[in-house]
């Protein structure tokens, strides 16, 4: 007959096998409920930062765009437009910044405020998407809005 402390030691090597399952899986979810979340924080802040951006710059006609070498006014009208594009654009994929993809398309400056929009081509899973590029002096953004197509932006900027 087993004596107690055998019988412990075996209840015990019983038990950390499922407590260690228990742990990774609570690991496991925070991970993946953190992620998402703090993607949509970033996203919350990207779409105020714009937002403030257009309303102070945009108002006053200091939004310019440097496009294919030139540089030329944006309308408040364009400004408040191109906005609303992209806050009501399905976000894709975040991205690193791409500096070949980035000169390829218009950059958005908007008066003193140190905010520019990089808006460019792209593609997505074989089909026409738009690469967008902010920096301001609070953060840097970067992601991929499917369906969008960068004509659209290019012809608002003019």
């Amino acid at each position: 007959m087993m004596n107690k402390k055998e019988a412990k030691t075996k209840k015990d090597r019983s038990i950390r096998p499922a407590l260690t399952g228990v742990i990774c899986f609570a690991l496991i979810a925070i991970i993946a409920i953190s992620i998402p979340l703090y993607r949509h924080r970033q996203y919350v802040k990207f779409t105020s930062e714009l937002s403030s951006l257009t309303t102070r710059a945009g108002g006053k006609g200091a939004v310019t765009c440097e496009m294919d070498g030139g540089t030329c006014s944006v309308s408040p009208d364009a400004a408040y437009e191109i906005y609303a594009k992209l806050i009501f654009s399905e976000l894709k994929k975040h991205t690193k910044p791409d500096p070949v993809l980035a000169e390829s398309g218009l950059r958005l400056t908007y008066g003193l405020l140190d905010g520019e929009l990089t808006l460019a081509p792209a593609e997505y899973q074989g089909e026409e998407a738009l690469y967008v590029e902010f920096h301001s002096q609070d953060m840097d953004y970067t992601y991929l809005a499917p369906h969008l197509r960068y004509k659209d932006f290019e012809m608002l900027a003019r």
